[in-house]
């Protein structure tokens, strides 16, 4: 797969801290410097954290409810992960779920035209998703 230069951007704009933001789309832009965004993940802080809510409970089905309530109906999801298997991949949301929950991490998952994204970090339960539009 390859990556979606396009959608990263839009990601890194809607939700990501605006002091972070020229920084990270410039190493996403660029193939050479991606991994610096990538590394990031684990423990990103940079989140516009008012647009989030956490996710404590079943994760597919807090994921699910939310795609409903935004009207995001394809079921499958871009992945930007620290994980190289299935980064910069789209995969079928609950294969994507089963793929990442847990395993330490940093995912992101973004769902339509980065109308909804999920963030799972690196450390146990912290995972969020963003409000429903």
């Amino acid at each position: 797969m390859t990556q979606n230069i396009d959608l990263e951007i839009k990601v890194i704009k809607q939700f990501v801290d605006k002091l972070k933001q020229d920084r990270y789309v410039q190493f996403v832009s660029s193939r050479k410097n991606r991994h610096k965004f990538i590394v990031d993940l684990s423990h990103f802080n940079s989140l516009q954290w008012d647009k989030f809510d956490k996710v404590n409970g079943n994760e597919t089905e807090i994921i699910m409810t939310t795609l409903q309530k935004s009207k995001v109906l394809d079921l499958n999801c871009y992945v930007i992960s620290e994980n190289k298997e299935i980064d910069t991949k789209v995969l079928e949301t609950k294969s994507a779920i089963s793929q990442i929950v847990g395993y330490g991490m940093g995912t992101i998952l973004v769902f339509g035209n980065a109308d909804i994204i999920y963030y799972e970090g690196d450390k146990m339960n912290a995972r969020y998703i963003s409000k429903a539009k």
